[in-house]
């Protein structure tokens, strides 16, 4: 009887805890940055989903699974081996794919995947070893099926409410950028004539078909509003980076003090947040170099493993690579 009492507090309380707990996280946060990058991200875009659509659902999904564990005895256990069976064969793939920063599984704080896969596996294996079935009784009341019912709705429709209207086009972007002392020079090769209009969000889901095109025909650039210098001659290297990214402050500390280096590197600024500003109060410290510094506008999810890095030749991408900068900066 005690291994089926702990049977029944791990996926009637600690299970459903632990998966509501990611819930909210991801409810909060409200950001598609939050889906599995290397997994889920790449198949939602090729298929075409709405990725705030996906993101409601997923979390109408998880509210679907606390509100069995909590109020069906019987299906507890399988609900709960369902769930972590998901969520383990889901981080085996983001590790597969090369991710080693972060699934998104707790928001914004960054968990390795291999970390999450060690507490669900743990998890799936105590729910597998102990067995609640003697303590659920012959008969169970019907009461419990119509409260999980309610609950699982209730579920999805705060997070379709929360979730959707973050994923509204917004009006930013498409004017001229001006300097101190007034609008840009006339033929300035740097100043994009006009934008694109900024979309709800944007991810790198084509990056395998972008060596070989002209860095024009890349859909990042042309939301723009400034384009980096010298990108149609010679050799540049253009890398996204955000100010929270551990490895994005290693390579300007590490890589980019060397001027020769730095005067060919322009280095765009990824936001953190769509509606906030550009650098994050967490953000590190920027290091003295000799790059170029840019910004993307506000206003877009940008859905970017950083650092992004390109090398671009005469025009010409010839590398691109997310979440490093060595190879295509032919430092290795």
């Amino acid at each position: 009887m005690q291994g089926a009492r702990v049977g029944q507090i791990l996926s009637r309380v600690v299970v459903p805890a632990w998966v509501l707990t990611g819930a909210l996280f991801k409810l909060t946060e409200a950001t598609p940055k939050l889906l599995p990058p290397k997994t889920i991200l790449p198949l939602a875009d090729k298929a075409g989903i709405d990725l705030y659509l996906l993101l409601a659902i997923v979390i109408g999904l998880e509210f679907l699974a606390v509100a069995v564990m909590l109020c069906i005895s019987r299906l507890a256990r399988p609900m709960a081996i369902f769930i972590l069976s998901v969520f383990c064969l889901i981080l085996i793939g983001e590790m597969v794919q090369g991710n080693v920063v972060s699934c998104g599984c707790l928001g914004t704080i960054k968990v390795a995947p291999w970390v999450m896969l060690a507490i669900d596996g743990a998890l799936l294996l105590g729910v597998l070893a102990f067995d609640p079935s003697p303590l659920i009784p012959a008969s169970p009341p019907k009461w419990p099926v119509g409260l999980a019912l309610l609950l699982a709705i209730g579920g999805f429709v705060l997070s379709v409410r929360e979730i959707m209207p973050q994923g509204k086009p917004v009006e930013v972007g498409g004017t001229q950028p001006t300097t101190p002392d007034g609008p840009p020079p006339i033929g300035d090769p740097t100043i994009n004539p006009s934008p694109a209009p900024l979309p709800a969000y944007w991810f790198t889901g084509d990056l395998d078909t972008w060596p070989g095109k002209s860095w024009r025909e890349i859909d990042l650039f042309s939301f723009m509003p400034k384009w980096p210098t010298g990108m149609d001659t010679g050799t540049r290297y253009v890398v996204f980076y955000s100010r929270t990214c551990d490895h994005c402050e290693e390579m300007f500390v590490k890589d980019l003090f060397d001027p020769q280096l730095a005067s060919l590197v322009t280095a765009v600024e990824v936001p953190d947040s769509k509606n906030g500003p550009v650098t994050s109060p967490n953000a590190w410290p920027m290091p003295q170099t000799d790059v170029e510094h840019l910004q993307l506008p506000v206003g877009c999810e940008w859905i970017i493993t950083t650092p992004l890095t390109f090398r671009i030749v005469d025009g010409v991408v010839k590398c691109v690579i997310e979440g490093g900068h060595r190879k295509c900066m032919e430092l290795e």
